[in-house]
């Protein structure tokens, strides 16, 4: 009787087990995953002069934050930013005049100034990655948000002078932008509680674009100007 062959097969046993995950190194960003490296990681600075121009704004961007702060829409620089941020309040009126709604044009006015520095934020952050000068954009849509906020709670009372020289009171109905826009839409009873929703949201924002920016300078710091070589940054 033949012996009968055995055909045997080799068998490639994979161990299976948990691998601990690598911590994110600071000076390895290629590792970080992609929606931290979108957020977080910075352009490389070429001169210290730049980081040193960045880090004088810096200070001027805290220091006009902190009496919006504690004054909201009464603090100087939101006054003073007012004529400025008004003429493009007076541009988004036209701008959104093309949807053909009275309600979505009187409430492009208001929408397009914190829509304007966005687009700023949005051109200095995706491509060139400088998150600095994306986080000043980021800023400077906050404060509109504040300048908007006196605007909301006048909705109701309408005692502010408007740009016609007189009062929303004494104004045709429409021609003040959030009695209109509340008034159409069945929200004027809520003026006083969208305003001070926006006045949160304004100061919020204004503290993250600070952070933001604090975050890229401090990178740049201790991390990017350490580890690229062949430049000197100091």
């Amino acid at each position: 009787m033949e012996k009968q062959t055995e055909d045997r097969v080799a068998l490639n046993l994979v161990k299976t087990g948990y691998r601990e995950r690598e911590s994110l190194k600071l000076s390895e960003p290629d590792m970080w995953p992609a929606v931290l490296r979108l957020f977080l990681l910075p352009k490389e600075l070429g001169r210290s002069e730049s980081f040193w121009f960045r880090v004088a704004c810096f200070v001027a961007m805290v220091s006009l934050s902190v009496p919006i702060f504690f004054k909201e829409d009464q603090a100087w620089i939101v006054q003073f930013l007012h004529s400025i941020n008004l003429l493009v309040h007076e541009a988004g009126h036209v701008v959104f005049r093309i949807f053909g709604n009275d309600v979505i044009t009187s409430l492009g006015g208001s929408l397009f100034q914190c829509l304007v520095p966005l687009m700023f934020c949005f051109a200095l952050w995706i491509k060139p990655r400088d998150l600095f000068g994306a986080s000043i954009g980021l800023w400077w849509s906050f404060e509109n948000v504040m300048d908007v906020v006196p605007y909301v709670a006048d909705a109701l009372p309408m005692s502010l002078p408007l740009i016609n020289g007189v009062t929303g009171a004494e104004s045709p109905y429409g021609f003040h932008d959030w009695n209109f826009i509340l008034g159409e839409t069945g929200h004027l009873v809520h003026y006083l509680q969208i305003a001070h929703t926006l006045s949160i949201v304004g100061r919020v924002g204004i503290a993250v674009a600070i952070l933001w920016a604090a975050w890229s300078l401090w990178y740049f710091w201790f991390v990017q100007r350490l580890t690229i070589k062949n430049k000197i940054y100091y």
